[in-house]
């Protein structure tokens, strides 16, 4: 009998395929799909809800920012032409009341039945664009969001109104520059920097301002590749003439150069140097990338790439060094089929996770790359649609190609429709590469909220096609807020657990072997399916010469 324990090294997607598991690895999976690898086992994810719908025409969410300021915490969403206040949602659906021929029922005065998810909650309007890229600020005069987006004028929150003052302005001999120029925006040493789009500028204003006169640093002699500045950030090492932190500002192009200043002011040469300039592979977009801690991590076609591995390792050796080395080969296949554009990347805290996002291509799967941002193992999460993410109050909301807002990792369902997870470890030639084993029963241990309706398959030679996917589990919700039996159900109390461990007969045979299991979710109740373990009964053939 064989023994697979669960499957904590995650998805691995670059190694020798005939490599066994045992050599210096923890267990690992092949096909990882829809559940999240923790420290000591691998969760199926949960679904996902409508929280909000952004006016009737379904444009793409372009953007989901938030202001937070003591008890003052608000969410919005952009569209190209609005920016929503979705704090408060009353409704999640746009609904009215219509004809079997979809005419609207209207009372004797012209009166139609129904409403808008997010009526009356559009707090910006008339905008072309709503890429925006936004930074919240402190300045003594109170808390700040400042918001650019290369298109339109820029604007000012305040923590109750948007308005477009205090303006960006320019002195009277830059005739060919304007505040809607400016495409992204953030902070370092208490001042805020802009990038001009399509260009190797960068203005910032003076210290403590939101508003004012920008003052022009070129970077054009500094980059030796070209291109145009993509974002900028603040970027801390453990290396400062006083023992601890050292502040850079860190500028980074579309081919892959970053410049990495210090010191407070651009305009004074005795406080301001420049300590290097690097290479990196091509970054996958303004959004492709993520703070951890005083790192930086960057989303290019080299891989998910730590700033901190960039300033010592020459380019073409920087794939080992990639946060995604063990998913290699799935990542460059996603960034030769989905394009090397339009990625962005999300933090959340909370579920200590980290979310990669290719763009969504037209006719397939959307995909999303998931690591645990404590033990770096990746998983992979599909069926959900994310155009831009935000983590507000402990959760996170993904915003849809169709204008809507959705709230992710809640119930057992993705609004209202099944999906499935699957796993399928690493092959194995059980000790015996050179002889042929005759799969007999198999038995995948899986502690879950109710009993699993599995699909279990022995897979050969190395061959990962999964076969079709099982109908949803059924799940009693008696315990459940909201859907709780009175009289019945315990306040407070904890769900029942099921423990699954039925054997299931396989037939096949193969020199190398694996097991599959798929099991689909779409109940209100989450399944919180668990992976414990996988066992296989198998009988070895003698080797005929």
């Amino acid at each position: 009998m064989k023994r697979w324990l669960s499957p904590v090294g995650g998805w691995v997607a670059n190694r020798n395929i005939a490599q066994p598991a045992g050599e210096g690895l923890p267990q690992a999976a092949a096909v990882l799909d829809n559940f999240f690898p923790s420290a000591t086992t691998v969760m199926l994810r949960r679904g996902s809800e409508l929280y909000a719908t952004l006016g009737t025409d379904k444009k793409p969410v372009r953007a989901l920012f938030k202001y937070v300021s003591g008890g003052n915490q608000k969410l919005f969403a952009a569209t190209d032409n609005e920016i929503w206040n979705i704090t408060a949602v009353p409704n999640a659906r746009n609904w009215r009341l219509s004809t079997a021929e979809d005419d609207d029922l209207e009372t004797d005065t012209g009166a139609r039945f129904g409403e808008f998810s997010t009526a009356g909650l559009n707090v910006l309007t008339g905008k072309q664009s709503g890429d925006w890229s936004v930074i919240q600020f402190a300045t003594a005069g109170g808390i700040f969001l400042r918001g650019v987006n290369g298109v339109d004028k820029p604007f000012v929150y305040d923590g109750e109104t948007f308005t477009e003052t205090p303006a960006l302005e320019f002195e009277s001999t830059v005739t060919d520059v304007k505040p809607e120029d400016m495409v992204t925006t953030w902070a370092y040493k208490n001042r805020l920097f802009f990038v001009q789009k399509d260009t190797l500028d960068v203005w910032y204003l003076p210290v403590d301002q939101v508003g004012g006169k920008l003052t022009k640093f070129p970077l054009g002699g500094v980059f030796q590749e070209g291109g145009s500045i993509l974002f900028g950030a603040t970027w801390s090492l453990d290396s400062g003439a006083q023992g601890g932190l050292s502040e850079q500002c860190v500028f980074i192009t579309t081919e892959g150069e970053i410049a990495v200043y210090q010191g407070a002011n651009p305009s004074d040469a005795a406080d301001w140097s420049k300590v290097g300039v690097y290479r990196i592979g091509k970054p996958l977009g303004r959004k492709a990338w993520i703070r951890a801690g005083g790192d930086i991590i960057i989303a290019t076609t080299t891989g998910f790439i730590p700033l901190s591995q960039a300033i010592q390792r020459d380019v073409a050796a920087l794939s080992p060094a990639a946060v995604s080395y063990p998913i290699e080969d799935a990542w460059n296949e996603a960034t030769l089929l989905r394009g090397n554009e339009g990625w962005h990347c999300q933090i959340w805290p909370d579920r200590q996770m980290v979310l990669v996002v290719p763009p969504h291509m037209s006719g397939s799967s959307p995909v999303m790359f998931a690591a645990n941002a404590l033990t770096g193992k990746w998983g992979r999460f599909t069926g959900w649609t994310s155009n831009c993410m935000e983590v507000f109050q402990g959760q996170l909301y993904f915003g849809s190609l169709e204008g809507e807002v959705i709230k992710a990792n809640v119930g057992g369902s993705d609004k209202g429709n099944t999906y499935t997870g699957a796993y399928l470890p690493l092959f194995e030639d059980l000790g015996a590469p050179a002889s042929l084993k005759i799969g007999e029963l198999a038995r995948f241990t899986i502690r879950a909220a109710s009993l699993l309706t599995l699909s279990v398959n022995l897979h050969q030679e190395y061959d990962i096609e999964l076969p079709t996917a099982p109908n949803a589990t059924s799940v009693e919700s008696t315990s459940e807020w909201g859907t709780a039996i009175w009289g019945q159900s315990v306040w407070g109390g904890t769900r029942e657990s099921f423990m699954n461990n039925r054997w299931n007969s396989v037939g096949g045979s193969g020199y190398a072997l694996s097991v599959s299991c798929q099991v689909t979710s779409g109940s209100i109740v989450p399944l919180d399916a668990e992976i414990i373990s996988l066992d296989l009964t198998y009988q070895t053939a003698e080797i005929v010469t």
